[in-house]
């Protein structure tokens, strides 16, 4: 383990090169799943506003019928049915858009430098012991 810490101490610039890349797949991976998050906050946020349109318009609906006013036909109720169908499409379009995992580049990237450490570790260890 002592070997591999002096050989990170001699090659620091290789060490902050590392440590860029891995910010910038960070980066990337952070505006994607914001962007999937922003579609879900947008797409609930539009449900919200078209169950209470729809709840609204089913109140007026109703406050007529109650007065009287003969609100049987199909079209008195095609405001409040077509608001809380659309509701439902963007709930249903909300709850299918889930922010994804991490990418398979970063996946493999850091697979790839724990594989790294382990072997320097391991190594280390053994010619330490042998010395």
């Amino acid at each position: 383990m002592l070997r591999f810490l002096l050989a990170l101490t001699r090659h620091l610039d290789l060490v902050g090169e590392h440590a860029l890349g891995y910010a910038e797949l960070v980066r990337v991976e952070c505006a994607v799943s914001l962007r999937s998050w922003l579609w879900r906050v947008v797409a609930f946020a539009l449900a919200a506003l078209f169950v209470l349109t729809g709840l609204v318009s089913a109140a007026v609906v109703l406050s007529l019928w109650s007065n009287g006013v003969d609100v049987a036909g199909w079209r008195a109720w095609s405001v409040p049915a077509g608001c809380l169908l659309v509701a439902g499409a963007c709930v249903v379009f909300a709850l299918t858009r889930r922010p994804q995992p991490m990418s398979e580049v970063l996946n493999q990237q850091l697979q790839r430098d724990l594989d790294l450490l382990r072997a320097a570790r391991g190594g280390g260890e053994t010619s330490e012991g042998e010395a």
